[in-house]
């Protein structure tokens, strides 16, 4: 266990003195962010500052969590492969294999800013920061992936539309995501970006398509995210049994507008989200089709 101190200047409050304690294990971090005052970063230091001037009292010990061996693995059985949440973006999005199983996910991940902040941030780390418009938790919230959130006390498991729900003295180990078992499945991420690759995104959805052997629609999941709440599951109820025409696109389309609840900000005003909602989810819902029939997404 490595231990260095700082001083943290804000513009308006004393100096802070902070404790930057790097852990041997998971253990360790467990039991250092157990002792109070202490927050996880890993990939994104900024986030956690930026919550401490939100949320008094200051972190007085950050714990790097990033380049723990139990947070860096990637693990397959015939269900389900396990993202350990310290692994970096970069090495999601170059994963041939998840690409091949959830192309929305490595889609999502591969849209995050730049090809430099993608080698820096961690998966886990972007999804804790509980941010509504950042791109990978919308695409898993459509995959149907789950948490494994670990304090030194306990485990439990949260749905990724609850990463705002970790507590103190948590942080997450892993992403679960299923694997489709049968049929065919495909499944497309869509963003709208205002400005350059940096900025965040207007809208962005994610959706995935089952397809029983027949070719009919058993399953149809689109996540939206950058509005209230984010990402929000649109519900899709009823829209099964039939073929992805256009139709049904437009149907999914018109409930994933009227279900969410977009914020104006410079990036458009809140009719204008709901429109590009509405067509960025028939985008989204059209290619993941296509890849199902096709049988390119499993």
């Amino acid at each position: 266990m490595t231990t260095l101190h700082h001083d943290l200047a804000a513009t308006d409050a004393p100096r802070t003195p902070v404790t930057m304690t790097t852990p041997g294990s998971l253990g360790e971090a467990l039991a250092l962010l157990a002792g109070g005052q202490a927050a996880a970063v890993g990939g994104g230091v900024g986030h956690t500052l930026a919550r401490q001037a939100r949320r008094p009292p200051r972190a007085t010990t950050l714990v790097p969590v990033a380049s723990l061996p139990e947070l860096t693995a990637v693990t397959w059985s015939d269900d389900h492969v396990t993202v350990g949440a310290g692994l970096r973006l970069s090495a999601v999005e170059a994963d041939t294999r998840l690409r091949a199983a959830w192309p929305v996910v490595t889609e999502a991940v591969g849209s995050v800013a730049t090809a430099r902040i993608r080698r820096m941030v961690t998966l886990g780390g972007n999804i804790a920061a509980a941010d509504d418009s950042h791109d990978p938790p919308v695409a898993l919230a459509a995959a149907g992936a789950l948490l494994t959130v670990r304090s030194a006390r306990s485990t439990r498991t949260l749905r990724i539309t609850d990463a705002a729900d970790l507590r103190a003295g948590e942080l997450i180990q892993d992403i679960r995501l299923p694997l489709p078992a049968h049929g065919q499945t495909g499944s497309a991420y869509e963003k709208f970006l205002v400005r350059g690759v940096w900025e965040y995104a207007c809208v962005n959805v994610a959706a995935v398509v089952h397809l029983d052997d027949s070719g009919t629609v058993e399953r149809l999941t689109v996540a939206v995210g950058s509005v209230t709440g984010g990402p929000v599951l649109v519900d899709l109820a009823g829209l099964r049994g039939g073929t992805v025409d256009s139709a049904l696109t437009e149907e999914a389309a018109r409930r994933a507008a009227a279900g969410t609840r977009p914020y104006g900000d410079v990036r458009g005003s809140a009719p204008y989200k709901s429109r590009m909602i509405a067509e960025f989810t028939r985008r989204a819902v059209t290619r993941a089709a296509l890849r199902a029939a096709e049988g390119a997404g499993r």
